[in-house]
């Protein structure tokens, strides 16, 4: 029951027509090098690159090669491609692509260099264009155990800015941490909003500062593309344990091709040790309590420690 179960998960996770744009289809599927290409280019340019196709399996397999356009899903940096039917065709790039070769065979452990051209049209509008470029194996490839044909496609990222008057558009949209934690580390969650017509790729901090605005630490934050019209969650991490108090973070940085400073935006948080603060507390209740019951007998001994002192039973 188990393998069937696995079985229909890898079906579910092949069928679905998202791009493997990692390389981890070993033993299953071709791979392709690099991964992502960003480029500049001017209206009526012509951009010549290549990819690597690498076959890693024992079989002889049929090679074809495409290209799509693909749009962000969700907020953590997947895409998916869209196909030919889809209406907004504003960052389309499938189009200005041609490949070369576009089918061949690749024999086990051999690996094949396609030329891929980008054509730009003279009049294409300033902005984002987003393709891939995807090698298939022609045909399917048996998933033993379900007896069900499985079509492997891997793709390369194409992000191709075509200069002019650009918009550059970027907002933090949300800036969150837990407010209140016991120990550190303290996460920091960071979500991007690209409302231009090209990606950007934001730049920055999170500040820290304590109770009294003292700066106690600065974390820089990693540099991930948005997408126009997309929305994308980053991460950042204060990697400390022993932390006491209310601080306050803000996220400052800047974005795009002129370094454009974003809206900063500020949140507080506190850490403290509440389980050790409360131990503590009751240890010096304890002790409290247990001084002014036992008054009289430790006045008494300090008296005849002190003074000789000694008073009859």
């Amino acid at each position: 029951m188990k393998k069937v179960i696995l079985g229909l998960i890898i079906l579910g996770c092949f069928l679905c027509v998202n791009i493997s744009f990692a390389q981890e289809n070993v033993g299953s599927g071709v791979t392709i090098s690099p991964l992502t290409f960003e480029l500049t280019a001017n209206p009526g340019d012509v951009i010549n690159n290549k990819i690597k196709i690498y076959n890693p399996t024992d079989k002889i397999v049929s090679i074809r090669i495409e290209a799509e356009d693909f749009r962000a899903v969700g907020e953590e940096g997947k895409v998916v491609t869209t196909s030919e039917s889809d209406e907004d065709t504003t960052y389309s790039l499938r189009k200005w692509i041609i490949t070369i070769p576009v089918e061949f065979t690749l024999e086990p452990g051999k690996e094949k260099v396609v030329d891929f051209i980008i054509e730009i049209p003279e009049n294409a509008e300033p902005g984002g264009k987003y393709g891939s470029i995807l090698a298939g194996i022609s045909g399917s490839v048996s998933n033993e155990g379900t007896g069900a044909a499985i079509a492997t496609k891997t793709g390369a990222l194409v992000l191709l800015m075509v200069s002019g008057d650009l918009s550059e558009e970027l907002r933090v949209s949300d800036f969150s941490a837990p407010s209140f934690s016991e120990y550190g580390p303290v996460p920091f969650e960071i979500k991007f909003e690209n409302t231009g017509t090209v990606h950007v790729r934001p730049r920055g901090f999170v500040v820290v500062t304590d109770l009294f605005g003292k700066k106690v630490t600065e974390i820089e934050f990693s540099q991930k593309n948005v997408l126009p019209g997309a929305i994308r969650k980053n991460d950042a991490m204060w990697d400390t344990k022993w932390l006491f108090g209310k601080y306050t973070a803000t996220v400052v940085g800047n974005y795009g091709t002129g370094n454009i400073p974003f809206e900063p935006r500020v949140i507080t948080f506190w850490v403290l040790p509440w389980k050790i603060m409360l131990g503590v507390s009751l240890i010096l209740l304890f002790a409290t309590v247990f001084f002014f019951k036992t008054k009289k007998r430790w006045k008494m001994a300090l008296g005849i420690l002190f003074k000789g002192e000694h008073h009859p039973q």
